[in-house]
């Protein structure tokens, strides 16, 4: 499967390098050396992806965009660079696109001095591919995003020559986290950095809580593997660490998270400062590592104020949502269902929508 997938990435090189020639006769495949290459590296078959960093100069690297849908995109595209200033304009029209310089990450309290993340939001058409240019860009012009670093009792000290770094003091450690656009509010615990509530565009005032549990599974019999969950009696049990977790809020032109650094995941809620449906949005990403655990699901739980009762929905395979019931007379396991790529529960005034990067299961257990 590793190897197919590698091969089905160098089918896609050579495909956008076909299309892209005004005159076809001039292709030439490279068995050995692709023209084209990927924005990120798979090393192993149980390896995340790794972003490649992109050598700028004053001469333009090309940056190719594949909008694989049949909608007009807005989307929002991270780069890592070797410079903290960069500048990204379209290759066709030479349009200087504004762009936002952030923080590279090597540990929760370690900024990289080699590598920087270049975000900027590109326009897609229905099935295109679209060229943009990167080059580099004189001292201090491209806007850099801002840090604000907090550990609850014990606040870090974190160093960069390239990015304001700034921490809590006083009553403002005590008070909950805020990040804005045009539509949305959020506010974030302080000691944990986990979402709490949101204001809508409306000024309607919704609670919104995350949080996170263990599954066990059972003490005898068949146990939860990578085709089966069987969660022991004793049901899901409050995520807790030995000490509360790192917290960087980030505020740039672009986008604003809050980033929580616990021992097994990394968890960042994101605002973007766009309009269309990625501003009027959360985006929410966990990254994941449970290696050091044994017999143990980590699972990410949203509460809200919609009074859903027992009903929520789940799309079948993404073509088309299925209403399901949540039954006490049935076991834990069986109230689960498939997520391909979205979910939704509502009441009669209002919905909250679960759009999902990879398939998952989800169940919604108690109303909301």
């Amino acid at each position: 499967l590793f190897h197919a997938i590698l091969n089905l990435r160098q089918v896609l090189l050579s495909s956008a390098h076909w299309l892209l020639l005004l005159d076809k006769g001039q292709y030439h495949k490279d068995q050995s050396k692709s023209f084209l290459q990927m924005d990120d590296v798979i090393s192993a078959q149980d390896a995340l992806p790794q972003k490649t960093t992109l050598t700028l100069s004053d001469e333009p690297r090309s940056l190719i965009l594949f909008n694989p849908t049949e909608q007009h995109r807005t989307t929002v595209i991270n780069l890592v660079v070797n410079s903290p200033d960069a500048h990204i304009a379209d290759a066709e029209t030479g349009r200087p696109i504004a762009a936002q310089i952030s923080a590279v990450w090597v540990e929760p309290s370690k900024v990289s001095a080699e590598a920087f993340q270049l975000s900027f939001a590109a326009e897609l058409p229905p099935l295109s591919l679209i060229v943009y240019h990167v080059i580099k860009a004189p001292a201090g012009s491209t806007p850099r995003a801002r840090y604000t670093i907090h550990r609850h009792g014990n606040p870090p000290t974190v160093h960069s020559e390239h990015f304001q770094m700034s921490q809590l003091d006083g009553t403002e450690a005590n008070t909950p986290l805020s990040l804005s656009n045009k539509h949305l509010q959020m506010w974030n615990s302080p000691e944990t950095g986990l979402l709490q509530k949101l204001r809508l565009q409306s000024g309607l005032v919704r609670q919104v809580q995350v949080q996170f549990l263990w599954y066990g599974t059972r003490t005898s019999g068949d146990k939860s593997g990578a085709y089966l969950f069987l969660p022991g009696v004793e049901g899901p049990q409050a995520y807790s660490s030995s000490e509360p977790p790192l917290v960087r809020v980030t505020r740039g032109p672009i986008f604003s998270d809050i980033t929580s650094c616990f021992p097994h995941f990394t968890h960042t809620v994101r605002l973007y400062h766009l309009d269309g449906h990625a501003g009027k949005s959360l985006e929410i990403s966990n990254t994941v590592d449970i290696r050091s655990e044994t017999n143990r699901e980590l699972v990410m739980r949203i509460m809200s104020d919609v009074t859903s009762g027992n009903r929520f929905y789940t799309d079948l395979n993404g073509f088309q949502m299925q209403q399901r019931r949540t039954l006490e007379k049935l076991p834990l396991q069986a109230n689960f269902y498939p997520m391909t790529s979205s979910s939704f529960l509502q009441d009669s005034t209002s919905r909250l929508s679960l759009l999902s990067a990879q398939s998952q299961a989800v169940a919604s257990l108690r109303s909301g």
